[in-house]
């Protein structure tokens, strides 16, 4: 597992061959619902000037990420602060492709947690392209992670178990406005 510290200066990694095969992608586009016809139908793609159809690039963003996390290393990360992915060109199913990862910016945010913003690209065997994305998470410290945790059997103080509040029936405790 990598911390904050592990990620703060670390060198470019570069990851890959990969394909999305098709098989893959109409699976993915059966399961979230995702059925625009450039991603699904080649005549309709071809018409738009494309080669066939296309890798949703949010398909693109899910792969990068859960290969980083499977062939290279987790990092303790609490939270994705933002994202925002440039589409360069196309990338068509069952096409090798590659990716890199470089750390920008890191900054302390408190005693448990940092913040690092990265940006991984997306490119073929040339070097071209496909995609760029930039994001920015929050990622716990070693510190924080290496804490002792409390001790259940330890006394501590005694309280009473909170009560759940209901509603009357018929009632909502949500005010409109």
């Amino acid at each position: 597992m990598k911390y904050w510290e592990d990620l703060v200066g670390a060198p470019d990694h570069r990851f890959g061959p990969l394909v999305f095969g098709g098989d893959l992608l109409d699976r993915l586009l059966d399961l979230m619902g995702e059925k625009h016809p450039v991603h699904d139908d080649d005549a309709f793609a071809r018409a738009l000037d494309r080669t066939r159809r296309i890798v949703p690039g949010g398909f693109i963003h899910s792969i990068t990420s859960g290969w980083v996390v499977r062939h290279g290393s987790p990092a303790a990360v609490v939270g994705l602060r933002t994202l925002a992915w440039d589409f360069v060109r196309p990338l068509y199913p069952d096409t090798p492709f590659w990716f890199t990862t470089r750390t920008g910016r890191s900054v302390e945010i408190d005693d448990r947690l940092g913040l690092v913003e990265s940006t991984r690209r997306v490119h073929d065997d040339n070097d071209r392209t496909y995609a760029i994305g930039r994001m920015s998470v929050v990622v716990l410290r070693r510190a924080a992670a290496v804490a002792p945790a409390a001790d259940p059997a330890a006394p501590g103080p005694v309280t009473e178990p909170a009560r759940a509040a209901t509603a009357p029936a018929g009632t909502s405790e949500r005010t409109e406005r």
